[in-house]
């Protein structure tokens, strides 16, 4: 904005807000609440030559809204066009998830096999959230930071 504050009149500026408006429009179709604050000008100048099938967008986004996992209603626009997880808030295990795999293990890093205190490990979905895995006891394993980091890595 500060680039056109010397412009006779707003025409530019105007222009890019309702083509902003209207790609979302088209992408988002179906309004909601969580759509409010969202960086929508970043996006569009990021993804607007992207082709984007509103219909199963929508589906998607209606299933992550139900999601009790999501700890970011907000940030499931961002991340169905992103696809970087961080956008979601995931709810991590709770302390005493992490105790119950921790003790289920005998504290032994299931992808190392070396012995590790409770707190030099961390929390981790065998089977991956964004693969359906839930965020539940049964489905928390232990791994020490640095295999964490690298399994996060791939």
């Amino acid at each position: 904005m500060a680039k056109n504050q010397h412009e006779p009149n707003a025409n530019e500026i105007w222009l890019y807000f309702q083509a902003v408006i209207s790609w979302v429009k088209i992408v988002f179709p179906n309004y909601r609440r969580e759509m409010k604050g969202i960086d929508w000008g970043f996006l569009y100048n990021e993804y607007k030559n992207e082709k984007f099938d509103s219909k199963k967008l929508e589906t998607e986004i209606a299933r992550l809204m139900e999601d009790e996992d999501v700890g970011s209603k907000k940030g499931i626009y961002t991340y169905v066009l992103t696809r970087k997880e961080k956008h979601l808030n995931i709810r991590a295990f709770s302390p005493n998830q992490k105790r119950e795999a921790y003790e289920r293990q005998k504290g032994v890093c299931v992808v190392c096999k070396e012995h590790f205190e409770l707190n030099e490990m961390e929390a981790d979905h065998i089977d991956p959230w964004h693969s359906g895995g839930k965020t539940t006891a049964e489905n928390c394993q232990m791994l020490c930071r640095e295999d964490n980091r690298r399994k996060s890595g791939k």
